[in-house]
């Protein structure tokens, strides 16, 4: 019987370590200087070739602090919001967009979805056709056109971040991937 103990105690233990592990990786950036410096190391885009700036309100909702960045057909967003129910709407806008997209059929190539009360993100590697609405930071609009889109969105308590990138080139998919990589959020 104590073995039997044992063995379900251990076995709760690299439960919970794996549980604790596969989080690790995607964490909060609440310092708006990560984000700058993922920026500079990964890209080459320098703090001054963003538009940022602290304490304003995106759709009525106070942020403490906003980074946009694009470098052609690639684009970094990064909202500090001072509330994380409002970073987790945007993101939530976001995430029902892409889900409709993708249940009509929409949406062809590779996703993963995922969402909890405080996180989520939303990785995708494919196109979208032309007639499909989506909500992004700089794109929130109806798509013209079939475009092709690499990157993700994610939100972590009050952080949300965009990187992706639209009709890029194998080399700006590197480049998202290559920023992705040095903020340690995951890749498509």
């Amino acid at each position: 019987m104590k073995r039997l103990k044992a063995i379900a105690a251990a076995a709760l233990a690299c439960a919970t370590m794996i549980s604790f592990t596969g989080c690790s990786g995607f964490k909060v950036i609440d310092d708006e200087d990560v984000f700058f410096d993922a920026l500079d190391n990964a890209v080459g885009i320098d703090d001054d070739e963003t538009y940022h700036q602290k304490n304003v309100t995106y759709n009525g909702d106070k942020v403490e602090y906003v980074i946009y960045a694009q470098d052609g057909d690639n684009y970094y967003t990064y909202i500090r919001f001072k509330k994380a129910d409002d970073a987790m709407d945007l993101f939530d806008d976001f995430y029902q967009d892409f889900q409709e997209i993708r249940d009509d059929n929409d949406f062809t190539g590779t996703n993963s979805m995922s969402a909890t009360k405080t996180r989520g993100s939303v990785c995708f590697n494919g196109e979208i056709e032309s007639g499909s609405t989506i909500t992004l930071y700089r794109h929130d609009s109806y798509i013209y056109e079939d475009c092709e889109i690499y990157g993700g969105v994610y939100v972590n308590d009050n952080v949300y971040i965009e990187v992706y990138s639209l009709n890029g080139s194998k080399r700006d998919k590197e480049k998202i991937t290559n920023f992705l990589k040095e903020i340690g959020f995951p890749k498509p």
